[in-house]
């Protein structure tokens, strides 16, 4: 196990860590991966889209590679109503709040701490947001975990707070399994039978809805981008929360996602309700990292998280974290090769 520290300004820092099988770097901005290596044996290949510099992120990134909160996904009307209370949020999607609004968790610096133990190690990245951040009640502490074990990256979230506050945290990771090219001739696996119907913003309407005999089905497993009429139009391609069956206490597997070039498979597994498929649709073309251009499907997300919206929505899973509980959320990323 390695764990490296450089500190790129008085205030911004970069840690790489390292268990031979896979290795990460993170700045203390954001909690934002850098890039993901995985070693194959007989090639490396970073599995993330970015930016070769923090100013770049900031300039550039759509959340990328992130932690977003303190609620991820949307909400309706960029506000909510909580023990007869209304909250005004920021409106930075149309008129809906997105990722937290304008400084969102992403933008942020969190204190960090490396850990090694036994045949794991990684980073413990910690803050606390204040009551009336971004618009949301109460005192949030946060704590973010990256591990690396064997052939496994691990994302760890826990929150209290001292005062009721919906939370859905989440890492908004791009993942390129090839390293290059679009992810439409990715294959991809789910094992989710339901996903949320949502409107013309991209907010849910509440249904859920059966994956049977629609281009949301991916239980048998094919290329995500075999659907083309997924993909019509200006902003085509999956946004949309798929139903693990999770109940936020033991790992649930969500599916596998394979690079048909690098022969890189990655197995996810979850505690949360939902994961939000989405196909990197309002990606610009711009450069990123090691002298490559993103564009649009250069990357796939699968944020696992609560159902979007469910501040608003009764019929969902409640989002609110009352004091004296405690938030957690936990996604493993378990990767396996094949050479091709």
């Amino acid at each position: 196990m390695e764990i490296e520290k450089k500190s790129l300004s008085p205030e911004e820092i970069l840690y790489t860590v390292s268990n031979g099988k896979l290795s990460f770097s993170a700045f203390n901005t954001g909690c934002t991966v850098k890039e993901l290596f995985v070693d194959t044996g007989s090639k490396k290949v970073d599995v993330l889209l970015g930016f070769d510099s923090l100013k770049e992120w900031e300039e550039k990134s759509q959340y990328h590679n992130a932690v977003v909160g303190r609620v991820a996904n949307r909400i309706s009307g960029a506000s909510f109503f909580l023990n007869g209370k209304k909250y005004i949020l920021d409106k930075n999607d149309g008129n809906n709040c997105l990722h937290g609004g304008f400084s969102g968790y992403d933008r942020k610096i969190w204190d960090v701490q490396p850990f090694s133990e036994d045949k794991k190690a990684g980073l413990i990245f910690k803050r606390t947001s204040p009551d009336g951040e971004q618009g949301f009640p109460g005192n949030l502490t946060v704590e973010v975990k990256y591990s690396v074990f064997e052939n496994v990256f691990s994302m760890e979230y826990s929150a209290v707070t001292d005062s009721p506050t919906p939370v859905n945290i989440i890492n908004h990771g791009y993942f390129n399994l090839n390293g290059e090219g679009d992810v439409k001739s990715h294959f991809l696996q789910l094992d989710s039978s339901e996903y949320l119907e949502i409107d013309e913003n991209l907010i849910p309407t509440g249904k859920i809805l059966s994956v049977s005999s629609t281009p949301f089905d991916f239980r048998k497993g094919k290329k995500i981008g075999e659907d083309s009429s997924v993909f019509a139009g200006e902003n085509g391609g999956y946004d949309h929360c798929y139903v693990t069956g999770g109940d936020e206490k033991s790992l649930k597997r969500v599916g596998v996602l394979m690079g048909e070039k690098s022969g890189i498979k990655m197995e996810i597994f979850t505690n949360q309700r939902g994961f939000q498929l989405y196909t990197g649709n309002f990606l610009k073309k711009v450069p990123q990292k090691n002298s490559k251009i993103q564009d649009r499907y250069s990357g796939v997300c699968i944020e696992t998280q609560r159902f979007p919206d469910s501040v608003n929505r009764p019929e969902f899973p409640s989002s609110v974290l009352n004091p004296g509980q405690v938030y957690y959320s936990r996604t493993d990323f378990i990767f396996d090769w094949n050479d091709v």
